[in-house]
């Protein structure tokens, strides 16, 4: 389970888009659920990104609504982050790599409390 949060935490950071209900957002258990397809690319040097991983996080960013959401989700998934050792230009590339815009960098450094 661990390995499976922190793979989250920086997908979580996609969860950026527009202003919403707080009590609509994803949990941390279902965001972590919802992103396994991208625990390899981002622990694993060699592995490749898959289209299951751009799926996950695409359908990620857009069910997290608003400031509120945004810093649960990123406190939830930069604690996930630290223990699964997330490779940090992994996360940073990836929304490029995957069509994504978001509005914050994917920095296993971010301060989720500054979003």
């Amino acid at each position: 389970m661990v390995r499976q949060s922190s793979t989250l935490w920086i997908l979580g950071l996609l969860v950026v888009a527009s202003a919403a209900s707080h009590a609509n957002a994803v949990s941390c258990p279902q965001a972590i659920t919802m992103l396994l397809p991208c625990q390899d690319y981002l622990v694993n040097p060699s592995a490749k990104l898959t289209v299951p991983c751009c799926q996950a996080a695409s359908k990620l960013n857009s069910l997290v609504h608003g400031k509120a959401d945004l810093k649960d989700m990123c406190t939830c998934l930069k604690q996930a982050a630290a223990a699964l050792h997330v490779i940090g230009d992994r996360a940073k590339s990836l929304p490029d790599q995957c069509h994504i815009q978001v509005p914050v960098p994917l920095d296993p450094n971010t301060d989720c409390s500054r979003l």
